[in-house]
């Protein structure tokens, strides 16, 4: 008895060892150190990320690890990132290979992305150098968006101040000029007319004093009356004179105008304008990027194929996991793994929803839709009103079990009639999931096969059967 014991013991510490062994294998194996490998490295202002043991990737492929990293000693050195690939891909990695820092699905892990390099340039030797690329920076973007967006309001403003102020100024300039032109205009019309007059009695003088005529000849003879008239002479030259003086004034109020600064500075602002639009043209352009350049565009497509490729995996995990002999208990005590594959075939079969009663409302389709010019059905408002009265009556039953909406066709060939028949039951599908808040998982739609109505006389049935599951 005491040798099968140690027996026992023996075989039980072995196995251990041996799943021990197998274990350490595989986990080897997956993080292939097992696997002959060459070292390189690069440098990075920032990592974003990057950890020991991260992953490397050679043009997508799974190629290696980050094997450490060490610390810049002073503000202004980079990152080194030393890392490993397999040999199989050393021939690929040359000494143009780029690498950058990649986000990895929608879990957001960084890896290391290594670019193939050119056939122009050598293998990269083992624990040498190659270049890098700097990640891209959301937050710097957003930065430069901003700054340029600040940059443009305050020149708009500053502008819209200085337009203001010099409209303001002309507005002035202009009323000073109106009201001095019209004060001037009597004096001038009053001091023209004085002067025609002046002109027409100088004439007759000077007609009598050539005929000489005595009275009017003596008195220009007379000196005192000479230099009377040299004086009025004099006075209306003056007059003369203002007057040139007052149009040279309104003339250097025209020129102060034009050769004011207002027209330089409006030309300035719309040169500030295109810079700043140009600035922002090239900040979208980086945001963009081209194709096969790395830019944002690019990464988002790869993040949305990756995120795409990661749900579509989810979604194998988790109907795998539905039939694991853990879980699958549930969902055969359901009586259904997935309402949305559910065949017809499947649906009336007597094991689908097992141990289940059931509660049914019928719904004629004269009664539930209204059909447009081109022949499609949409829910009419008395159909949406008897589909509530028709919930709220299945609701007072326990809703642990599926809601099955049954559509039922019209004559036809057998696909216008599937598809009549499931068009029918999803419109109703997505009326009561929207209406009474219910669980998309347990509520399915059935394309159900032409029946004859009893007592129509051979007529089908048209419409939908709303079927609810209960214990």
């Amino acid at each position: 008895m005491k040798n099968k014991n140690t027996v026992v013991v023996g075989i039980f510490v072995f196995s251990c060892l041996l799943l021990f062994a197998v274990g350490l294998f595989l986990i080897g194996n997956s993080n292939q150190l097992f696997t002959r490998s060459f070292e390189l490295y690069a440098e990075f202002s920032r990592i974003t990320g990057i950890v020991k043991g991260g992953k490397v990737r050679v043009a997508g492929m799974d190629a290696g690890t980050v094997t450490s990293i060490e610390i810049p000693s002073r503000p202004e050195a980079k990152f080194r990132v030393h890392f490993r690939i397999i040999e199989s891909l050393h021939p690929i990695v040359r000494q143009d290979s780029v690498a950058s820092i990649q986000t990895d699905g929608l879990l957001g892990n960084k890896y290391l992305q290594i670019d193939t390099g050119t056939s122009e340039q050598p293998v990269a030797q083992n624990k040498s150098k190659i270049g890098a690329t700097e990640p891209f920076d959301w937050g710097n973007l957003a930065d430069e968006i901003s700054g340029a967006v600040k940059q443009v309001n305050v020149i708009l403003a500053g502008a819209k101040e200085q337009l203001t102020t010099t409209l303001l100024q002309i507005e002035d300039v202009s009323r000073s000029a109106n009201l001095m032109i019209k004060g001037a205009t009597p004096k001038v019309q009053s001091i023209l007319v004085s002067a025609d007059r002046i002109s027409a009695n100088l004439g007759e003088i000077l007609d009598g004093v050539e005929q000489g005529e005595g009275a009017v000849g003596a008195m220009f003879k007379d000196q005192e009356m000479q230099a009377s008239v040299k004086r009025s002479v004099k006075k209306a030259e003056n007059v003369v004179d203002q007057i040139g003086e007052s149009a040279s004034g309104a003339r250097k109020i025209v020129d102060r105008v034009e050769a004011s600064d207002i027209v330089p500075e409006v030309e300035k602002t719309v040169k500030n304008l295109q810079q700043i639009t140009v600035q922002l043209k090239a900040a979208v352009e980086k945001f963009q990027g081209a194709p096969g350049e790395g830019g944002v565009s690019e990464t988002l497509q790869r993040t949305l194929a990756g995120a795409n490729e990661a749900m579509s995996d989810l979604s194998d995990n988790t109907e795998a996991l539905k039939h694991n002999f853990f879980f699958r208990g549930f969902f055969k005590r359901r009586g259904f793994y997935d309402l949305g594959a559910l065949t017809t075939a499947e649906y009336k079969k007597a094991g689908f929803a097992k141990g289940f009663k059931k509660y049914r409302v019928w719904i004629d389709s004269a009664d539930l839709y209204v059909v447009g010019v081109d022949g499609s059905e949409t829910l009419s408002a008395n159909g949406k009103l008897m589909l509530d009265k028709a919930m709220t009556e299945a609701l007072r039953f326990p809703r642990n079990g599926p809601l099955m909406i049954e559509g039922f066709p019209g004559a036809g060939s057998s696909s216008q009639q599937y598809l009549q028949a499931r068009q029918r039951a999803m419109q109703v599908e997505r009326y009561l999931i929207a209406r009474f808040k219910l669980r998309p998982a347990y509520v399915g739609v059935v394309s159900m096969s032409a029946e004859a109505d009893s007592g129509s006389g051979g007529r089908l049935k048209e419409g939908v059967g709303i079927v609810s599951f209960y214990k």
